[in-house]
């Protein structure tokens, strides 16, 4: 019994071989575009729900965690202390117009340094007073280190009766070159200010870049199909 020979042809073969090269650069392709096209992620830079300062409720308090009190003074709020509450129903908050007839002003102990490019947002929480008497409104930004220059936004007026709303500042990395604190600063002096809570820093991605992908994945076809053309060869 003669044994049973396979053959392929040399033109079958190719064509074969052709397909697989096809298939290996158009998934070569799509993950390339895949890994160019995704954008980065926003992310949180700071925050603070202040939270972490007190167990209690503290009259002019001098003692936050992540923030120096100057210019004023600041009562630190436990949810529910005289008759005022915090973002969630729980935690802590400040009353930006402390007990001594002189609002104060809350600068971050950490530094930043922001990148060219890239826009950045502060989003913080803010209420009325709760408590009666005038509207109130709170500046909300960062300032220089060294020299002392603002970027700022003045939220409000906010009246007594308003409800927390989460209210955002934007600016460029651009626009601000050098070493930065973050801050908020109430406005007025009458013991009764507006309620900050939840003090967020954070930054968006950066859009991407069209041509550079474009030229990168023409070329990757072009070679798929030089590689075709050398096999037929």
């Amino acid at each position: 019994m003669r044994p049973v020979r396979c053959i392929v042809s040399s033109e079958r073969l190719l064509r074969k071989e052709n397909e697989v090269t096809l298939k290996s650069m158009t998934t070569a392709v799509a993950l390339t575009a895949a890994l160019i096209a995704a954008p980065a992620q926003a992310g949180v830079i700071f925050s603070d729900n202040f939270e972490a300062d007190n167990s209690m409720s503290v009259l002019n308090s001098t003692g936050l965690t992540k923030w120096t009190v100057s210019g004023g003074t600041i009562d630190y709020i436990r949810h529910g202390g005289w008759g005022i509450g915090c973002v969630g129903g729980s935690g802590g908050c400040l009353d930006m117009d402390g007990s001594t007839g002189n609002a104060g002003r809350i600068t971050s102990k950490q530094v930043f340094s922001f990148d060219s490019g890239v826009q950045y947002f502060i989003d913080v929480a803010l209420s009325g007073n709760r408590r009666g008497g005038a509207s109130d409104s709170v500046i909300v930004g960062i300032v220089q280190e060294t020299t002392g220059t603002e970027i700022k936004a003045t939220i409000g007026p906010l009246a007594p009766t308003a409800p927390f709303g989460t209210f955002s500042v934007d600016f460029s990395g651009s626009s601000a070159p050098g070493s930065w604190r973050l801050f908020a600063e109430g406005l007025g002096g009458d013991n009764i200010g507006a309620i900050l809570d939840d003090y967020v820093l954070r930054d968006v991605p950066r859009a991407t870049v069209a041509a550079p992908s474009t030229l990168l994945l023409t070329g990757l076809a072009l070679f798929a199909a030089g590689a075709v053309r050398r096999r037929r060869r």
